[in-house]
C-alpha cells in the first residue's frame, strides 16, 4: 500500500509542477499585452521644476523611484504597482489642467491621507472644490482631489464600505 500512496503523491506533485510550468507562462503573457490587446506600461506628464516634482512625487504620494533607462538629469521614473510606471519629464509647460483629467491613487483611508495633506501644507477639496471634507461617489468610495507642483490633479480615494 505504501508504494501506491508515494506512487500517487509523486503524480500529483508532477501533476503541479507541471501545471504551474504550464500556466505561469500564460499568466505572465497577460502581463505584457498582445499584438491586438495592449496593457499599460508608463503615465508620462511633464514638469517645470523636476527637483520640485521629484520632491513631491517621494514625500506626498511616497513613490517609488525606479530605474532612469535614460540616465540624465530631465527624466524621472516611479513605479505605480503591478509593472505601471509613472514618467516625469523636464520640460516648458504652459497648459492649465483641468479636474477631469487626473491621475488616482487608492489609499485604505482618505481621512488619514488627508492629515498627511494637512501636515505637508498641501491644499486638497472635494469634486466641488467647495470643502476639504471628502465626498463620497455614487459607488461609495471616498474621494479627495489635490494638484502636484505643475498643476495635475490628482485624486486619492478609499474603497467603498461592504
Amino acid at each position: 500500500m505504501k508504494p501506491l500512496l508515494i506512487a500517487f503523491k509523486a503524480a500529483k506533485i508532477t501533476t503541479l509542477l507541471l501545471a504551474i510550468i504550464v500556466i505561469l507562462p500564460v499568466v505572465c503573457k497577460a502581463q505584457s499585452g498582445t499584438d491586438i490587446s495592449p496593457v499599460i506600461d508608463h503615465i508620462a506628464i511633464t514638469t517645470s521644476n523636476l527637483k520640485k516634482s521629484t520632491e513631491f512625487y517621494t514625500k506626498v504620494l511616497h513613490l517609488k523611484k525606479v530605474n532612469n533607462p535614460f540616465a540624465d538629469t530631465v527624466h524621472q521614473w516611479y513605479s505605480l504597482g503591478n509593472n505601471v510606471k509613472l514618467h516625469v519629464i523636464q520640460a516648458e509647460r504652459n497648459e492649465k489642467q483641468v479636474k477631469g483629467v487626473h491621475l488616482c491613487f487608492t489609499v485604505s483611508s482618505v481621512k488619514e491621507f488627508a492629515k498627511t495633506l494637512d501636515q505637508m501644507s498641501v491644499p486638497y477639496s472635494n469634486w466641488k472644490g467647495d470643502s476639504k471634507e471628502p465626498t463620497y461617489r455614487a459607488d461609495g468610495v471616498l474621494q479627495l482631489y489635490f494638484q502636484d507642483p505643475d498643476g495635475y490633479w490628482i485624486e486619492i480615494n478609499s474603497p467603498a464600505k461592504k
